[in-house]
């Protein structure tokens, strides 16, 4: 793969690469490329008297120059030759700014039978990227055809010569063409991860030469960023993250990649792009300096593209930071580098590049007005769901609210917000985002509404709970895929679906063009001005009718598959609507952890709001938490009765100070306490906070003393938990357990051992560009765990299975509808956890391709169909979020619910196995003798009876017992 155009002399096609929406205006500099060769070097198999012919600079015209080639071709047939001299003369046309020649005479490249068919594949891929760009999608979609039959044509020998693999060029032209002509950002997004996955696969694959080794590679690097960013505007924001973060755990550990300074920096920008999908602006911040850094240490020109990018994405931060000020210095360089580079100048629009500017400047209606422009356009064009409509909006919002002379009121950013929430019966399957600015923008609305009225702050608590449900979105949509392919029917609705909204999206295209001032004057010029307007009233019915079948669908799937729309766009609920949805005793409270200072959202059982501003930053957060942590990710347990063993009790009981004293008078009363909430604060144990500071464990006063909290995703899972009510199942249990990660049954129990120190589940050297799943520590203790559990449920050892048998396909093939309590007693794997691996899952028995085949991923679970009361993930892991940008509760909690779980206990730090089993078992045992028990009372009972010493005075420390959270619906 080639870099993005740094300069004049980089081959044609690095400037047509399509990440960001490069124009038709990219293809500039030299196409030598098709070659490996440069201007100043003589053209492979080009006698020197024919070189020159192109050389001369007393030329008096391309024209000429052209005749003179013309009559050289006619005269050789070695294809080589001609290649030679058909670059040299699409050269001479962009030099002389003429690229309507340059393109004809590459589409003779494409024709010419005699040049090997990978060259033709290339150039007609180039070509195909451009004409897409221009809109030309007549045009390019032919030569995407041809290019994808002449890669079909090129043999392995030739594929030894090329710069780059021709089916990774033809994918990306694919790419841009779906999303510009098609309007099917979904589509584009599969195609580049097509690519993506054919280039991991020939990377890995021995038989392949160094140089496909090392094309591979390039494609994994150089399209990092637009792979992360179409993943963010397809909303998956957590697999945006861990691929970014994966790709740069890649270029410290692959020895295989081998990153330039420049292929670093565009994975350092692939971060930044996935922070800022993430509300994590500060993190962006910090990776767009380093990446500009790169650059500038590279040698990279100022006005290059790639450059240009990364100023554009520092302004889009400071933007969503109210810091726009700061960075009139980026302005000024990329007005330079548009001014000079017509690459930069076609992207992004003029108009959207002039807003940007003048803002800086501090003309925000100036810099709203010239926005307006490109975003009516295309509002027009691709419609509300577009992805580019929606960061512009988002953009236009930002323009509103830091505009020091301008009141925004309420109804303007509950214009702006309401549609995001989805409450519509006509909901939108697309699951797109606006990536860059969305998440500032919904910040900032969510702070301003908070000083509001009771309006106002039930607006903002839907914004929160938005920010919670977008940061597992992916995970979700991945499910309802999974979810269609095992059920027919909804199947067959599904691809309706996505045929009409994909007709929709293109009759919209073909209705604005027609309604264009463009498209009307020339009609009208041509004395046809009835029939335009027939042509106008046609398409517009035909588009109206499109948009009434794809709601039809919409209907029928919300009817018979109502869990699919709540995967593919849940709607999110009032505080009213949770109200109702709470039983006596119970709040539900929902935080969200700003930059500047963190909301708590408290809603009683009676519908009513509580709103606070708490005066606490993110990473005043993230330094309180990772201190409480400490002592538990450390994965040792204490050895000593009555030793804090790093547990900083003065960090429990601050936090508690800060998150849960203000709202105190609101949880009065209240035995169960359901917590929302992303990022960080996912990562806090709240059953282990002190309401005051303590010398020793038996002084400790905790909170759980008097209130149970109990993790929710969002209030929308609690909601639909409590709208659908179930029967009971009959059969008490299903367990795996102790799995065979190295394929091999033992023919007995090894029993328990002696004490289980926990070790890294999944041991990655530094230098691993790769998993053997054989190496995942094996968990012998947990069938003793899973074993008494069945006991205490009066389940038969039969349901029980362990070894081989605790596989994931004897999980998929399973009917679990009959089961109340599904346990899974194994490791969790979290999502960038090895290298290559960006799921969240369950590590069950190996089955021949390890961690593809032998992981129980979250889309895997959406797919099962559960009446459980519990489900149990008693591993390591399995809740915990790392507490970088984007993590929810757990992906596997979400994905469980979807499944129909009505509550899970998991844990979130590696626990010691004898606590373990008193902890599950305490909990069921509790639960199974006192019908009149909540589960959160089951769970609290147990783990108060451990801190208060009745277990041993060892296990009053909190590493035994507060790894464990209870979420979901915590009710009987």
């Amino acid at each position: 793969m080639v870099m993005r155009p740094e300069n004049a002399s980089q081959v044609v096609w690095s400037c047509l690469r399509p990440t960001l929406g490069i124009l038709a205006a990219a293809i500039v500099g030299s196409f030598c490329g098709l070659l490996g060769t440069s201007l100043a070097d003589e053209p492979h198999g080009v006698n020197a008297p024919a070189a020159k012919i192109y050389r001369t600079s007393g030329q008096p015209s391309v024209a000429d120059e052209e005749k003179a080639i013309r009559k050289l071709l006619d005269e050789n047939s070695d294809g080589d030759v001609r290649l030679a001299l058909l670059i040299a003369l699409v050269q001479d046309y962009f030099d002389a700014d003429d690229p309507a020649d340059a393109r004809r005479v590459m589409e003779n490249i494409v024709d010419d039978e005699q040049i090997p068919p990978g060259r033709r594949s290339l150039t007609a891929s180039g070509l195909a990227l451009a004409y897409a760009l221009e809109n030309d999608f007549v045009r390019s979609q032919r030569l995407v055809n041809q290019a994808k039959k002449l890669a079909d044509q090129t043999p392995a020998d030739e594929l030894e010569t090329l710069p780059e693999e021709p089916a990774y060029e033809y994918l990306s032209a694919e790419a841009e063409l779906a999303r510009r002509a098609l309007n099917q950002h979904d589509t584009a997004l599969r195609k580049v991860r097509e690519a993506a996955d054919l280039a991991r696969k020939n990377l890995n694959n021995p038989s392949l030469s160094e140089h496909r080794h090392e094309e591979a590679a390039n494609q994994l690097l150089d399209e990092s960023e637009h792979l992360v960013l179409l993943l963010t505007q397809n909303n998956r924001r957590t697999e945006a993250l861990n691929y970014a973060n994966g790709m740069l755990w890649d270029i410290d550990h692959d020895p295989r990649l081998k990153p330039r300074a420049v292929q670093r920096a565009l994975v350092e920008v692939a971060v930044s792009i996935a922070l800022m999908s993430n509300d994590d602006y500060d993190g962006a911040l910090f990776w767009i300096d380093k990446a500009i850094k790169g650059y500038q240490d590279a040698g990279v020109l100022p006005y290059a593209f790639t450059y240009a990018e990364a100023l554009r994405m520092r302004l889009m931060i400071a933007l969503a930071t109210n810091r726009l000020a700061d960075y009139k210095a980026d302005a000024d360089a990329f007005a330079y580098a548009a001014s000079v580079n017509p690459v930069v100048a076609k992207t992004p629009s003029s108009d959207e590049r002039l807003s940007v500017i003048l803002a800086t400047q501090g003309n925000w209606p100036g810099a709203e007005s010239s926005l307006s422009h490109v975003l009516t356009y295309n509002l027009m064009h691709q419609g509300a769901q577009s992805p580019f409509v929606k960061y512009q909006s988002a953009m236009q919002m930002l323009y509103r609210l830091e505009d020091p002379e301008r009141k925004v009121s309420e109804g303007d950013i509950s214009r702006y917000v309401t549609p995001m929430l989805d409450q519509n019966d006509d909901w939108d399957a697309s699951s797109s985002a606006g990536a860059f600015v969305e998440d500032g923008a919904l910040a900032m609305c969510l702070s301003r509404l908070t000083d509001d009225g009771e309006e106002g702050q039930a607006l903002a608590f839907r914004i929160a709970e938005l920010f919670h449900m977008n940061a597992t979105q992916g995970a979700m949509s991945d499910g309802a895929v999974r979810l269609a392919a095992v059920t027919p029917e909804l199947r067959s609705l599904v691809e309706h679906e996505q045929m009409a909204r994909h007709a929709r999206d293109s009759e919209r295209l073909g209705f604005s063009g027609l309604t264009t001032p463009f498209a009307k004057d020339d009609t009208e010029n041509a004395g046809n001005k009835g029939s335009a307007i027939a042509s106008v009233t046609d398409a517009e019915k035909t588009m109206n009718a499109s948009a009434g079948d794809l709601a039809t669908l919409h209907d029928r799937i919300n009817k018979q598959f109502p869990e699919y729309r709540r995967l593919v766009s849940s709607a999110v609920p009032t505080p009213e609507q949770v109200g109702a949805a709470l039983h006596s005793g119970e709040v539900y409270v929902d935080f969200y952890v700003g930059r500047d200072a963190t909301y708590a959202f408290v809603v009683n059982a009676k519908g009513s709001l509580h709103a606070t501003r708490l005066n606490v930053t993110r990473t005043d957060l993230k330094k309180q938490i990772v201190t409480l942590r400490k002592a538990f990710d450390a994965g040792v347990p204490p050895r000593k009765a009555g030793d804090l063993a790093g547990f900083d009790t003065t960090t429990a009981s601050d936090l508690y100070r800060l998150l849960i004293s203000s709202i105190e008078p609101d949880l009065e009363g209240a035995t169960t306490v359901y917590i929302a909430t992303s990022g960080i604060l996912s990562s806090l144990p709240f059953d282990v906070l002190v309401t005051a500071p303590a010398t020793d464990l038996a002084s400790a006063h905790w909170w759980i003393a008097n209130t149970m909290p109990v993790r929710i995703p969002n209030a929308s899972a609690l909601v639909l938990a409590r709208s659908h009510p179930a029967t009971h199942a009959s059969e008490p249990l299903i367990a795996f357990a102790d799995p065979s990660f190295d394929g091999r049954n033992p023919t007995t129990n090894a029993g328990p051992s002696a004490d289980r120190t926990p070790a890294r589940a999944f041991p990655v050297d530094a230098g691993t560009a790769s998993f053997d799943y054989h190496r995942v520590a094996p968990l012998p203790d947990t069938l003793d765990e899973a074993t008494s559990i069945a006991k205490t449920l009066n389940a038969s050892d039969h349901n029980v299975l362990w070894g081989t048998s605790a596989s994931r396909s004897e999980v998929m093939k399973r009917d679990l509808l009959n089961d109340r309590v599904v346990l899974f007693a194994t490791h969790g794997i979290v999502a960038g956890e090895v290298p290559g691996w960006h799921k969240a899952g369950l590590a069950l028995a190996y089955e021949g391709s390890g961690l593809p085949d032998s992981v129980l991923t979250a889309d895997d679970i959406v797919t099962l169909r559960l009446n459980a009361d519990w489900v149990v993930l008693s591993a390591c892991n399995t809740g915990l979020v790392t507490g970088n940008a984007g993590d929810a509760m757990s992906e596997l909690s979400r994905a469980f619910f979807a499944a129909g779980a009505r509550s899970i206990l998991l844990t979130q730090w590696a626990v010691e196995s004898r606590s373990a089993t008193e902890v599950t078992t305490g909990v069921f045992r509790t639960y199974a003798n006192d019908p009149s028990l909540s589960k959160a009372e089951a769970l609290a009972r147990t783990e108060r009876d451990m801190a208060s010493g009745k277990d041993g005075e060892l296990y009053r420390h909190p590493y035994f017992w507060g790894a464990y959270v209870l979420a979901g619906d915590a009710a009987r």
